[in-house]
């Protein structure tokens, strides 16, 4: 029997912003594709948007890079992806769960993405660290734009 080592990649971080903007760039089309073009330009969703619906990423030529479904779908809290198929290869199984929690300054952002044998795991971390910069970037900007900043931030911002 051949063992394979299996990585899950992982991020958290703090974001400026209420849950309902983080949840606004998780979901709205054209904030998707700004965000997924840390994994290649013209990188875009197609989906319902509901528990249980599938899910597309297609790259600018329309290739199908990852194919799956909506495993759960809590708005301004919980979303997660199984993907049955993706380009990874070998056809790898694996999910993208993005939770959305409360907190003083905005929201809390955790992505876990996985699991993966160590090799695509390697391949893909720097890409992962760029998607959620660029969340919690358009995140933020949207907030700002729509001053929907916490009282607390924002006091933080110019105290």
């Amino acid at each position: 029997m051949i063992l394979i080592d299996m990585k899950t990649l992982t991020r958290a971080l703090e974001i400026e912003a209420p849950p309902q903007e983080v949840w606004r760039v998780l979901t709205d089309s054209e904030l998707v594709r700004e965000w997924a073009a840390a994994y290649g330009e013209g990188m875009s969703i197609r989906t319902n948007w509901r528990e249980g619906g599938a899910v597309a990423w297609r790259d600018a030529d329309g290739a199908v890079r990852a194919d799956g479904r909506i495993a759960a779908l809590e708005p301004m809290r919980l979303l997660k992806f199984e993907y049955s198929q993706t380009e990874l290869g070998d056809s790898q199984a694996y999910v993208d769960t993005y939770a959305i929690s409360p907190t003083l300054r905005g929201a809390r952002l955790e992505f876990t993405s996985g699991p993966f044998e160590d090799k695509v795991a390697d391949r893909i971390d720097r890409q992962v660290a760029a998607a959620i910069m660029e969340i919690k970037s358009l995140a933020e900007e949207s907030a700002e734009i729509h001053r929907l900043k916490s009282p607390k931030a924002a006091g933080a911002a110019n105290g």
